[in-house]
């Protein structure tokens, strides 16, 4: 796969796994300081992921996905699971 085709894989792969069924859930909850922050680490692990799978990383990266990935564990399976990484959804709900 040349240079091109893998650019516009990875624009692909993106847009297939913007909204997320789990952010969606969340997102519905009562408004609260709580919430919006629980929602923004749910979004960075979300892309944290996505960006993983795509073969982008660092070391900063590795360890931002470290931190939300045991912050977060049911949030993790569940990404993976819309990445088709695992196999069934569950839903998503803070520690």
């Amino acid at each position: 796969m040349g240079l091109r085709e893998e650019e516009q894989h990875r624009r692909e792969t993106l847009e297939k796994y913007r909204h997320s069924p789990c952010i969606k859930e969340v997102e519905g909850w009562p408004e609260s300081e709580a919430k919006d922050s629980y929602l923004r680490d749910l979004e960075r692990l979300k892309d944290v992921i996505h960006s993983k799978k795509l073969g982008y990383g660092s070391y900063s990266m590795s360890m931002i996905y470290r931190k939300l990935k045991d912050i977060y564990p049911q949030a993790h399976v569940a990404f993976e699971r819309e990445l088709g990484l695992r196999s069934r959804v569950c839903l998503v709900t803070p520690r």
